[in-house]
């Protein structure tokens, strides 16, 4: 019913009319782009934006239940436009002679914490269950893992790489590096990213830390030895291949799990060590921590003992 409003060479994953707002909503895509478009109903719309359809937030419907629903999110500097289609699958001859009940909402968060939800009014919502988004992401080798709710590509090229130990797992000292720069590495060979300067941040025994930074990647030196890293920008990998960008799912598949008994769908993970190292490398800590787009947005490396 509302197919003609998605933008010309796209089709519609679901769109409504909501509750209360004389407001619309459609979500379309084609094989490379899904747009969102919220406005005054058949006028121009108020907030416009697209994603590629490999990395939009598109969680399938899970198989479970009476109601079949699905949802696609984008996000917006640090805002968040959940949007969700559905129907209740009819079982009974008399539900099906009344017809599916359709449902739809749009959640809008502010980093991560829900601002509101819109609901639908259930006669306006167009939803088409099947194929689509989630065929286009299956063809670019995309596969939705269920454990983390999120997708997965072939980013495994090796062995898992947390190891287990009494803390609830521990990465190797080789595996504290983000592109080139590893924890303990002198402050002189890291002249190309430029020069320390006073942090104005001092320790309890009055030391001051130093720090530097490149794009995307902040580093804290002591003693003219790295302590402390943390890198924001996609550019900066481990040598495992972990870096910022990466699905949850994807990190867990190259981790072998989640680790420290952190949920797969958890915030933050974390991993010490392996103790195997001196003292000065024993106190290293590493903590991934994911976005509300359920993407790594930072990894640090921390020294627990400078």
């Amino acid at each position: 019913m509302a197919f003609a409003d998605c933008p010309a060479g796209q089709e519609p994953f679901t769109s409504c009319q909501i509750e209360g707002r004389g407001a619309e909503v459609h979500v379309c895509f084609d094989d490379q782009i899904a747009t969102y478009r919220y406005g005054p109903i058949a006028g121009t719309p108020d907030l416009v934006l697209s994603d590629a359809v490999t990395h939009v937030d598109y969680e399938p419907w899970s198989g479970l239940g009476k109601a079949i629903s699905e949802t696609v999110t984008f996000y917006n500097d640090g805002f968040s436009y959940e949007v969700g289609g559905g129907f209740d699958r009819p079982f009974s001859e008399e539900e099906m002679e009344l017809g599916p009940r359709r449902f739809g909402w749009i959640e809008v968060a502010q980093n991560g914490q829900s601002l509101s939800r819109l609901q639908c009014i259930p006669d306006t919502v167009s939803y088409g269950f099947g194929g689509g988004i989630h065929d286009i992401k299956v063809a670019a080798g995309l596969n939705w893992d269920d454990y983390s709710k999120t997708w997965v590509g072939d980013v495994v090229t090796q062995t898992p790489i947390l190891f287990s130990d009494d803390e609830g797992g521990c990465l190797l000292a080789s595996e504290f590096m983000l592109g080139g720069v590893a924890m303990g590495d002198r402050a002189a060979t890291l002249h190309k990213l430029g020069s320390p300067e006073a942090s104005g941040v001092f320790l309890p025994d009055g030391r001051e830390i130093d720090s530097m930074t490149a794009s995307g990647l902040d580093i804290d030196i002591l003693n003219g030895l790295v302590i402390g890293i943390i890198a924001t920008d996609r550019m900066w990998e481990m040598p495992s291949g972990l870096r910022v960008g990466l699905t949850r799912g994807e990190v867990i598949a190259i981790l072998g799990r989640a680790p420290s008994g952190a949920a797969p769908d958890a915030d933050i993970f974390n991993a010490l060590v392996c103790s195997e190292g001196p003292q000065d490398i024993a106190n290293w800590h590493a903590v991934i921590v994911f976005g509300p787009d359920k993407r790594v947005e930072s990894i640090s490396f921390i020294s627990l003992a400078p």
